[in-house]
């Protein structure tokens, strides 16, 4: 088919449908306020539950379900290298089937009720042997992490198919992580405070399970509406190819982008777990204010609600590479002020939960609306498109950085000797518990830094080179 005849055909099928275009590119559509609302929701509605798991589940693991930190540790790193081999597959599945109702979205609606499920097993407390506590620990944990890729994967590839439009996407996706953050802020407090009034009723442990039960439920509504308002725009043939694991390492080994977001989304989403790790552990010993819990986790998602909306001022100002700089510097910084703080200072160790969290909100902002880029970086230099296995990248680098939130704060804690609902902990387990608090996320951010200032070379003019010889190939427009 001729470049001519491509581009009539567009045009027809846009006219047909109401697709309104932000720019004479190809694939460059405006999208409507409705759709970026139900894009945005299904992100609020992931983490509603997904959050539950990144904040609380180590503390609910040791202290209210009783399992070793030791034996927590080794579970989540056995269950990162499952990951290793579930995220490529997953993403070459998507990739290789086409369901009739839609490429990505469909994966959305499918994945609701399972999703919900397994996060209520997972806070669920059966009366079993200590090693059958421990068996299922393990595969209600692998079986949430499963059915979080099954949906996210799709999920954020859905986002490359609705507009080619790069200003769109900085929009669409900051939109995005200011409903992800709401959806973290609603987790910080319910977490801790239902589950705390269902304890005047029933036991804390069963508390939990049925507060999970409830956001689930809601979780589940979200998502079916997100389904039914979201729009394909972009055709994808990858189906047609069938692509294997070949596939998988032949784009990353052709996309030096994709790894260096492997790294970023690693150390970032390792930040912010280990921050939601320690928190529980850091105002109920070290402050030794439990009634500060669910309020100190707060104030680790509720300013990144301010940092976010920023994100396409400073894209303007100083760039997409200059923001995500900014957003990691603020963590580092604020994650470093922890260290300083005494027992009894609440309000300076606030102050500096809300500095990280202004970072890492500008983060969320920023990072998922640069996701993309590697797609097109890899589509030009391997001739294919295949977005949900590039994407595999991010869903292993957000899925491996429960190794740092998650290995490295139970390996500390089982270091230091600390014993759980032991109110008067030993001066090593306080500075291990302070340590990961504070030092290890601010480490953790300044080597992510550096990896990113050093090797990070997609500038925005690069990549709209890029999206201009993807067109010329495939015959959109002339050169």
């Amino acid at each position: 088919m001729s470049v001519t005849s491509k581009s009539e055909v567009m045009q027809q099928r846009e006219k047909e449908l109401g697709w309104e275009k932000s720019g004479p590119q190809p694939g460059f559509y405006k999208l409507p306020r409705k759709e970026i609302f139900a894009y945005s929701t299904v992100d609020f509605a992931m983490n509603m539950v997904f959050q539950c798991i990144m904040m609380y589940v180590t503390f609910f693991y040791t202290d209210i379900f009783g399992l070793a930190a030791r034996d927590v540790a080794l579970m989540f790193l056995l269950s990162r290298l499952w990951d290793a081999f579930n995220d490529p597959l997953m993403g070459t599945i998507v990739e290789r089937l086409n369901p009739k109702s839609s490429k990505y979205r469909f994966y959305i609606i499918s994945g609701a009720i399972p999703f919900g499920l397994a996060a209520v097993l997972t806070y669920t407390t059966p009366e079993l042997s200590y090693f059958g506590k421990l068996l299922w620990a393990y595969v209600t944990y692998n079986f949430l992490n499963m059915m979080y890729t099954y949906i996210i994967q799709p999920y954020i590839s859905l986002a490359s198919i609705m507009t080619a439009d790069p200003d769109q996407r900085t929009l669409l996706q900051s939109v995005r992580m200011m409903f992800a953050q709401a959806g973290g802020v609603v987790v910080a407090l319910t977490i801790p405070l239902l589950s705390g009034y269902f304890a005047k009723f029933m036991p804390l442990a069963t508390g939990y399970m049925l507060t999970t039960l409830c956001m689930a439920v809601v979780m589940v509504g979200i998502l079916v509406y997100a389904y039914f308002n979201v729009t394909e725009r972009i055709p994808v043939t990858s189906h047609e190819e069938k692509p294997g694991l070949r596939e998988v390492f032949n784009q990353i080994s052709h996309n030096k982008p994709g790894i260096i977001m492997f790294f970023l989304f690693l150390g970032v989403y390792g930040f912010i777990t280990v921050q939601g790790t320690s928190a529980p552990y850091y105002m109920t010993y070290f402050a030794k204010r439990p009634d500060m819990v669910a309020w100190f986790a707060m104030m680790n998602v509720l300013p990144s609600v301010v940092g976010v909306p920023l994100v396409p001022f400073l894209c303007r100002t100083i760039r997409k590479r200059g923001t995500v700089m900014l957003g990691l510097a603020f963590g580092a910084i604020g994650a470093g002020m922890l260290y300083f703080a005494t027992p009894t200072a609440i309000g300076y160790m606030l102050l500096s939960r809300g500095v990280a969290s202004f970072g890492y909100g500008i983060l969320m902002g920023i990072l998922w609306s640069i996701i993309t880029d590697p797609v097109e970086y890899a589509d030009l230099n391997t001739g294919k498109r295949l977005t949900a296995i590039v994407m595999t990248l991010i869903g292993l680098g957000i899925k491996f950085s429960m190794t740092i939130g998650g290995v490295a704060p139970t390996l500390i804690l089982d270091y230091v000797k600390y014993i759980p609902n032991e109110a008067n902990q030993t001066d090593l387990s306080l500075a291990g518990i302070r340590f990961m608090a504070s030092s290890l996320p601010c480490g953790v951010m300044v080597v992510t830094f550096i990896i990113f200032a050093l090797f990070y070379d997609l500038s925005e003019e690069r990549v709209a080179d890029i999206q201009h010889k993807i067109a010329v190939r495939d015959g959109l427009i002339d050169e």
